[in-house]
């Protein structure tokens, strides 16, 4: 697929891409100033648009990542609006568990819905039936059990002793699974520092921040142990104790190696949404700009792999998430930016952080003016 490098693109959408681009650092300014978390806007607002304008620059197309972003952002706002409304926070271990297992149940069931098996025309009644609660009840069962891990890490991290020990054990523990992936233990030593760098860096920051990385973590974790459970007991039944501590250790690398993609995916996002819910208010920027984030880099994903029609719709990134390819092509998504044309990229994220900057900071004047309004109406 040819790079949509900067000569090739027309006065006209050149223009339409710096308009959208405003809108959407007026949108997140607003949002910022409303929920009293002007700085976070405007700096996520310049991480989203500078990521936003590398792609933008370099892909043949710009409609994946345009639909991405706003579908993405979308059910983020949804989401966050929800769980701000639904209240409450992680007051110890015990009740974070019930408080991701909640949220987990709620978003599994609403996944199982909109994702759920097909029924044949000539089904019977009672059989479209038990495919539509066996697929609520799986999406349950799934979204439960993650959010349980993840709400429990996330009570641990918060409230136990030593607190900095254990999310940068997370970070390292996740951080060299995924590093796995590569097959090296350069590979594996690079990703455990810079997962245990980054756990540390979320715990010394706390809010928002804090509660989007664990969450993630904590989430990719859930799969993780689930393997190592099976390998554990495998190694166990067949050769023992020693056998038992090898199987549950190498599982998990096995999984990521042999494409985890369906596994990691869904998990992630809902320790992320677990992790933001903990945040209150925090969560709401950090979790709509996360998923717009995600959307995007979907959007991004089917340019790579030449879809004809790569709108992403909300409906289309949930099926994406939890249903799409076994294998994602990261290496190639980043090489896009960093290979031949990164001066062009380059160009576009320097683009697209100025106009994240001027534009949120209009939103959050906006979104004050809106304030002031409203308060005097009362």
């Amino acid at each position: 697929m040819a790079d949509n490098v900067s000569p090739f693109k027309t006065r006209s959408k050149q223009w339409q891409s710096l308009l959208f681009m405003v809108l959407t650092g007026l949108v997140l300014g607003v949002i910022g100033s409303l929920v009293n978390r002007a700085w976070a806007s405007v700096v996520g607002t310049a991480v989203l648009l500078g990521v936003f304008g590398a792609y933008n620059n370099v892909l043949k197309r710009n409609t994946g990542i345009i639909s991405g972003l706003i579908a993405g952002g979308l059910i983020g706002l949804f989401i966050a609006i929800l769980s701000f409304a639904w209240g409450g926070e992680i007051e110890n271990v015990l009740h974070g568990a019930f408080f991701g297992l909640v949220r987990g149940l709620v978003i599994g069931i609403v996944v199982g819905l909109l994702t759920r098996a097909p029924a044949h025309k000539d089904d019977q009644w009672y059989s479209k039936l038990f495919l539509l609660v066996g697929s609520i009840a799986v999406g349950a069962l799934l979204g439960g059990g993650v959010g349980l891990v993840a709400g429990t890490v996330l009570g641990l991290i918060l409230y136990m002793p030593g607190a900095v020990l254990l999310a940068l054990l997370l970070g390292g523990i996740i951080g060299g699974y995924f590093g796995s992936y590569y097959d090296t233990r350069q590979a594996m030593l690079i990703g455990a520092g810079s997962g245990a760098a980054l756990a540390l860096l979320a715990v010394s920051f706390q809010g928002a921040l804090a509660g989007i990385v664990l969450g993630g973590m904590a989430g990719a974790l859930a799969p993780m142990l689930l393997v190592a459970s099976i390998g554990a007991y495998g190694g166990l039944t067949s050769r023992g104790v020693k056998a038992m501590l090898v199987e549950a250790a190498e599982a998990p690398a096995e999984m990521i190696q042999q494409g985890a993609v369906p596994f990691l995916a869904p998990a992630v996002v809902v320790g992320i949404i677990v992790g933001a819910a903990a945040a209150g208010t925090d969560g709401v920027l950090a979790l709509t700009i996360s998923l717009a984030l995600l959307g995007m880099m979907l959007g991004v994903l089917g340019e790579l792999e030449g879809r004809p029609n790569n709108k992403v719709t909300m409906r289309k990134m949930i099926e994406l998430v939890i249903i799409g390819s076994d294998d994602w092509p990261i290496d190639e998504v980043k090489n896009r930016v960093i290979g031949t044309h990164r001066k062009t990229a380059v160009t576009g994220a320097i683009i697209g952080v100025s106009v994240g900057l001027i534009s949120a900071g209009l939103g959050i004047i906006l979104g004050q003016i809106l304030l002031l309004l409203i308060q005097n109406n009362l």
